[in-house]
């Protein structure tokens, strides 16, 4: 058992469109092809906003800007085959600034453009639905 810390990103492009990103991680059940936003674990030593802007990168071939933090937490225990993982969720909002849209992480099975009023058609992990509520667009 572990715990680690996973930052996301709230991604939005110049055409007030958000990115999403499905994950492809058959060994967890509960987050198997649930969509998600862009992020993943911060590295020993760096800070939230260096590793969010790194996996943003490492996973969309996007460079984004932080904006803000957003005002909540979500943490839970995820089940692996062999162990478990206690996860805190730290979401912040990002503009979009430049790169070129493309799959680089095997944990993502795609990645799309949405409008605001299409977040509900999808099928969230928990944690989005969190920071949604506290989200003012």
């Amino acid at each position: 058992m572990k715990t680690k810390v996973v930052v996301i990103g709230l991604i939005e492009n110049d055409k007030h469109q958000f990115l999403i990103s499905q994950r492809y991680e058959p060994q967890i059940i509960e987050a198997h092809m649930k969509w998600d936003f862009p992020g993943g674990t911060i590295d020993f030593g760096e800070t939230p906003e260096e590793a969010l802007k790194r996996e943003i990168a490492e996973e969309t071939g996007l460079n984004v800007t932080i904006q803000e933090m957003v005002p909540k937490c979500y943490s839970n225990v995820w089940t692996h085959e062999d162990f478990k993982v206690h996860a805190l969720v730290l979401c912040y909002r990002c503009k979009l600034i430049s790169g070129n849209l493309n799959l680089n992480d095997h944990k993502i099975h795609d990645l799309k453009w949405i409008e605001e009023n299409d977040f509900a058609k999808y099928d969230f992990l928990p944690s989005i639905s969190l920071f949604l509520k506290e989200i003012r667009f």
